[in-house]
């Protein structure tokens, strides 16, 4: 991986600076927070921008009217503070006759044409809550964008494995809602964008749904730094495979379990991923696209693991983790 990450540099003399910054993190880390206590979080970490966790529970939930997604959208605008992402739990892939969460949609028959698909209606209400929290976002050109999930509800295909029939139904499944939900999104300013995750961790995995998506359809990937990296995807083939489609990262880090893909969390650069060059790859590839400075976004995992530190602790270790590089390369 260091030579990787050397390539990298040789290739280009001044690539990115090592900047951190924009540097956003996800509610995940911070649940049962108030509103006023994540402005306080992000001021304090220098952070300027935030993936909203839409869940039950916390101050940004599927079921807000327009007049609560406006209010909130203001008061992230007066903080300073950009919604990089509204954090969903659509799972695109899913078996007919289900959503995501139950959050969205109402129950329904799952038809040739979209009609009374309950994960189509639910990213479609997605796709309108993404954009009305994100209409006042300061700065320029940043877009609305909407976190989706593949949610096959199947154990990923296994490295060199034909896809099961299956999972190549599930594959038609998603791309067909996101290639549905396409002149909506478009319509509302939103970029639709799959995380790479669950059933399909991997961008080999990912790739095999944006293959029969529209080239004009709004449609991005999250590079989850973890999940293609536990399942054996080399940090350079995802990036080399994301090029064209990748949004940002997602910064976390872990040290896996000797022979299985479990993670054991850690809090950034005291893990196994090599997050210097996996950042220094993303960054590449949005220079490659005109964007010298692109967001780091920290998803640390402390509502399913509240015996993690407080994700204040977490930035910080992010930022040092990000930093090492630059120093070590002044010396």
């Amino acid at each position: 991986m260091e030579s990787v990450f050397q390539t990298i540099l040789e290739q280009d003399p001044q690539p990115v600076e090592r900047r951190i910054m924009p540097l956003a993190f996800s509610t995940l880390g911070c649940p049962g927070d108030s509103l006023a206590q994540v402005i306080a979080t992000a001021h304090n970490a220098g952070a300027t921008g935030l993936e909203l966790r839409a869940a039950a529970g916390e101050f940004v939930y599927p079921q807000m009217d327009a007049a609560q997604r406006a209010a909130l959208a203001t008061e992230l605008a007066d903080a300073g503070l950009t919604v990089l992402a509204l954090a969903s739990y659509v799972r695109i892939c899913a078996p007919t006759g289900t959503a995501g969460n139950g959050t969205y949609g109402e129950a329904g028959t799952f038809g040739e044409d979209g009609a009374n698909d309950p994960v189509l209606a639910e990213l479609l209400a997605a796709v309108d809550h993404a954009a009305e929290l994100s209409a006042q976002n300061p700065g320029q050109g940043q877009c609305a964008q909407l976190r989706v999930f593949p949610g096959a509800g199947l154990e990923p295909t296994q490295r060199g494995v034909e896809p099961s029939p299956e999972m190549a139904a599930a594959d038609l499944r998603g791309a067909r809602r996101l290639n549905a939900a396409a002149s909506h999104a478009t319509a509302c300013g939103v970029k639709i964008l799959l995380e790479t995750h669950d059933s399909h961790p991997r961008a080999a995995d990912v790739c095999r749904i944006l293959a029969h998506v529209d080239a004009a359809a709004p449609v991005g990937v999250i590079w989850d730094l973890m999940h293609p990296w536990r399942y054996d995807e080399a940090p350079e083939v995802t990036a080399s495979l994301l090029t064209d489609w990748l949004a940002y990262a997602q910064f976390k880090d872990g040290v896996r379990q000797p022979g299985s893909h479990t993670v054991t969390l850690t809090l950034p650069g005291e893990g196994e991923l090599p997050l210097a060059a996996m950042h220094a790859l993303a960054q590449k590839i949005a220079s490659d696209h005109g964007n010298s400075d692109p967001w780091i976004s920290l998803e640390w995992e402390r509502a399913w693991y509240p015996e993690l530190p407080h994700v204040s602790t977490a930035l910080a270790s992010l930022k040092t983790a990000l930093a090492e590089p630059e120093n070590q390369n002044s010396k």
